[in-house]
């Protein structure tokens, strides 16, 4: 049960992707818009908030990455963008939990920049390999979508992430901490 507790982050992690699989299939009518789509990026937010709330255990940056190898996989069959964005939002989120001060409302807009400029970083390294041929205004109504959707379900699971990210750190042995 020990080694357990030090995985629940990853298992959770993991959880999330296959939520985000699941429900960006289902709810694709209400992530489209006239002029663009958002993203349900439950994965990515979800590092965030796990960097912000334990920003000293530096071992969840490789947890970020293989998040990212194993979301690539699961989404696109090969190892890429989210191999690369993770970490990145990992560092991120730990660099920003020590700067700005431990509000929600810092938090959650830290979480809509990241997000956005990662969904901006994705659209460009897909547009330079040939995978999209969306225009700028097209993606300027798309981050402003998905920086609506990144504000809910910040909203809504904020709180889990936390939780998980105090009470669960991942591979820390919080037995070593008993009296």
């Amino acid at each position: 049960m020990r080694i357990f507790k030090q995985w629940v982050l990853a298992i959770a992690l993991y959880l999330a992707l296959v939520m985000e699989g699941t429900l960006s299939v289902y709810l694709q009518p209400a992530l489209t818009y006239q002029h663009g789509r958002a993203g349900l990026l439950l994965l990515p937010i979800a590092v965030l908030i796990i960097a912000y709330e334990d920003e000293r255990n530096e071992k969840e940056i490789w947890l970020a990455l293989a998040a990212g190898v194993v979301a690539d996989l699961y989404f696109w069959g090969i190892i890429g963008i989210y191999t690369f964005i993770l970490p990145a939002l990992s560092a991120f989120g730990r660099w920003y939990a020590r700067v700005f001060p431990e509000l929600f409302v810092f938090r959650l807009l830290g979480n809509i920049v990241a997000i956005t400029v990662s969904c901006l970083y994705t659209w460009l390294v897909f547009r330079l390999i040939g995978w999209t041929d969306l225009t700028l205004k097209a993606i300027g109504f798309s981050l402003l979508y998905t920086a609506g959707w990144t504000t809910g379900i910040s909203l809504a699971t904020y709180w889990l992430w936390a939780k998980l990210a105090r009470s669960y750190p991942f591979l820390v042995d919080l037995d070593n901490y008993r009296y």
